[in-house]
């Protein structure tokens, strides 16, 4: 805007505050605010600490004002209008919302707001900053299971870990908003994904006469587009980068990390925000159960960083055939029946080294496989071997018996090893297995490597 109409929009704002009405209609009348207690109170709920009075809203008493104000923001979101309806980026960041577009009139309201709240001169700046930049900032956050740290890490340029505290009066102030109150103590302890991100645009033109079908939704969520860091990540999709964050993730970190809640966080004072609640609803898939949090370094993070960047490089055939085994692998990480761990990772086992429809000698062909995919030299081979037969064996009881003995004879001459403790070894063997395979891009021929 030039200084001119920017002068103009300060008076227009002046003069609204000097005739404002802040009500809330009940069934049996009107109940009334001070703009002074309205302006607390969205303070209040602004700073995520306190309670978002919605059913009260600002009016300006002078029509000529709100009038003159509405033809303001058409002269200068033109572009952006169609029929005084106006889209917003917040039904992409929320997934919900208007999809035919926001009347003008809320855009007029989240103006007002934000003038009563932070005054004037921060209204006329983000209204400008509207005019003048494409894009604005939100975050995508999660909490983490499986792992725990001493201090704050960055994974990317825009992506940090934070650790929460253990008291919940210590949690950070969005994280004791009334909507997330329930979760509170599910959040102490935990370990905080945030993941900071640039929207492109922030309005755009409604499309005109759009149904409310699935498939009109998507369209017009696919006009925006996020960025994450310095362009480390464009055309953001976290739904991809959360699930395989958390594969390579419980990879380089040895413990099975999930999500176990995530939502959008779009702040409430952002001018494009044109749904009435500050904190969007938390979208948070049922909770699994979780092992124990494994505490890990900033060596074990840039380890994760490496097999994420073959992950998502991967050719999609490999990528395929690896699942399963990852899956399971990071399932028998959380097992609480030790059967259930045994069945869990040697089907991990199977889908690495038993070729699909091969069904002679099956445990032979299991331990020669993997020992020779693992083994460095012909005693690291044979140890090898014997560990994987122990494996195949424990997996036999599983199934056959539904128990597991509580030793395991590994080799000959050796004093039979407390299950309890071979199951970890196992574990890392299939672990390594997996990780070799990403190293390589691919898995063995395996007639090729037996026979050199």
């Amino acid at each position: 805007m030039t200084d001119e109409r920017k002068q103009e929009l300060t008076q227009l704002l002046e003069e609204a505050m000097e005739n404002l009405e802040i009500r809330c209609e009940w069934a049996k009348g009107i109940s009334y605010l001070t703009v002074s207690d309205y302006r607390n109170h969205l303070l209040q709920c602004w700073d995520y600490s306190g309670p978002n009075f919605l059913n009260y809203t600002p009016h300006i008493v002078r029509e000529a004002t709100k009038l003159k104000l509405l033809d303001f923001i058409r002269e200068e979101l033109s572009e952006y209008i169609h029929e005084d309806m106006i889209q917003s980026a917040c039904i992409f960041i929320k997934i919900g919302g208007h999809l035919p577009g926001y009347h003008l009139s809320y855009l007029l309201y989240q103006l007002i707001r934000i003038t009563i709240a932070r005054g004037v001169e921060s209204a006329v700046l983000a209204f400008d900053r509207c005019t003048t930049e494409t894009h604005d900032s939100f975050q995508y956050l999660a909490i983490l299971e499986g792992i725990k740290l001493k201090s704050e890490i960055q994974v990317y340029e825009g992506i940090r870990l934070v650790p929460l505290p253990e008291n919940k009066s210590q949690l950070p102030r969005y994280l004791l908003n009334p909507t997330l109150q329930r979760y509170a103590d599910k959040f102490t302890g935990r370990t905080l994904l945030i993941i900071d991100c640039f929207i492109f645009p922030m309005f755009c033109k409604p499309v005109p006469n759009q149904d409310s079908s699935s498939q009109a939704l998507q369209e017009c969520l696919s006009r925006f587009r996020v960025e994450v860091g310095n362009s480390t990540f464009p055309n953001f999709d976290v739904e991809f980068f959360y699930n395989k964050f958390c594969q390579a993730m419980s990879l380089g970190c040895n413990s099975n990390v999930q999500i176990s809640r995530h939502w959008p966080f779009l702040a409430e004072d952002k001018l494009f925000n044109l749904e009435s609640v500050g904190v969007s609803r938390i979208r948070s898939p049922s909770a699994p159960p979780f092992g124990m949090s494994t505490e890990v370094s900033k060596l074990q993070i840039d380890e994760a960083k490496h097999l994420y960047d073959i992950l998502v490089n991967l050719n999609s055939g490999t990528l395929k055939k690896l699942q399963i085994p990852i899956d399971r692998w990071r399932k028998s990480k959380i097992d609480r029946d030790v059967v259930d761990k045994i069945i869990d990772l040697v089907i991990a086992f199977e889908s690495l080294y038993l070729p699909k429809g091969n069904t002679d000698q099956l445990s032979f062909q299991f331990r020669l496989h993997a020992s020779w995919h693992l083994g460095k030299n012909k005693k690291d081979r044979k140890n090898l071997m014997d560990e994987f037969k122990a494996i195949y064996s424990l997996r036999s009881k599983a199934v056959h018996n539904g128990e597991v003995p509580p030793t395991v004879k590994i080799r000959k001459g050796e004093k039979p090893m407390p299950t309890s403790e071979f199951i970890p070894r196992a574990q890392d063997l299939c672990r390594e297995s997996i990780i070799k395979i990403l190293e390589d891009g691919k898995f063995p021929v395996w007639n090729d490597l037996i026979l050199g």
